[in-house]
């Protein structure tokens, strides 16, 4: 079995393209083309769907996809512990997190992890809440920095509490509310990044029975932030987010306080790397000291 021809599979899945994932992959257009081509051979199925839009994967090679990346994850351990066993530790990690932690702690992490481990590579994906819990869940990402997600199956090493603000125009008539209650946010102009079951704004808000008035779903915070700069709505952001951002904005605690537990999150010990173990150990020891 080839495993590149799986890789590439997954890569066409992600991009949506054989151009787009043979410039990612380092391939020609022709070379993906020919893979998948005796891909689908050697499966006996027809494994792609290609219409105006892109390149999709069918119904039959969707239903592959768990068995696929456990194939690979399976793989990549072989591969470092084999490098292990000769002294050496390789491979590459892949780490899915929030905007908020791969401005303040990955760049912090990696960089002093690297000074022992430098043939040890990252490949970093932001996403949101409920995006990283099914990243996880679907082996996308090795590890994942994220708040935990209730309802979901992975383990979960918790590192902090991290508190959520209101963040509203400076001047704003609620800025005179410090704490602010939360209540006030009932029915306001709102924007915000994600507000879906999985989000943690979502959790805390319906937790309080709020029902603010979204005016505006933007792409990730620093957006969210603009728009409240430009009064266009209040918003509630991650403390870690906020640190050492200033502009035309205020922040107000929240009362009753409420918050996030941020820490590491993976699919299962047993299916670890030698390089995810080595690197997990040292974020969890990173984070518990920052």
């Amino acid at each position: 079995m080839n495993i590149k021809r799986w890789k590439v599979m997954l890569a066409v899945d992600d991009y949506g393209s054989f151009t787009r994932a043979g410039e990612v992959l380092g391939y020609t257009q022709s070379g993906i083309t020919q893979m998948m081509k005796a891909l689908e051979k050697e499966v006996g199925l027809s494994l792609f769907i290609k219409d105006k839009s892109g390149t999709a994967l069918t119904r039959e090679a969707q239903s592959l996809i768990p068995a696929v990346r456990a194939l690979l994850n399976a793989d990549e351990v072989v591969r470092q512990e084999i490098a292990s066993l000769k002294g050496s530790q390789t491979g590459t990690i892949t780490i899915g997190t929030y905007l908020s932690c791969s401005i303040h702690w990955i760049p912090r992490i990696i960089q002093a992890f690297q000074r022992s481990h430098p043939d040890i590579l990252f490949k970093i994906t932001e996403g949101l809440e409920g995006e990283l819990a099914d990243w996880i869940q679907e082996r996308r990402v090795d590890i994942g920095f994220l708040s935990y997600q209730p309802g979901h199956h992975y383990h979960f090493l918790p590192a902090l509490d991290d508190e959520l603000l209101a963040v509203l125009p400076s001047g704003h008539p609620l800025s005179a509310y410090d704490p602010l209650p939360i209540e006030k946010l009932n029915g306001a102009p709102f924007v915000i990044t994600e507000y879906a079951p999985g989000s943690d704004v979502h959790r805390v808000l319906k937790e309080h029975n709020i029902r603010p008035d979204i005016r505006f779903v933007s792409i990730n915070e620093f957006s969210v932030l603009s728009m409240v700069e430009q009064n266009l709505g209040i918003t509630i952001l991650p403390g870690l987010l906020l640190r050492g951002q200033n502009g035309n904005f205020v922040t107000r605690h929240i009362t009753p306080a409420v918050s996030r537990q941020l820490g590491l999150a993976y699919s299962s010990p047993d299916d670890l790397s030698p390089a995810c173990r080595a690197f997990l150990e040292y974020a969890k020891d990173f984070l518990l000291d920052d």
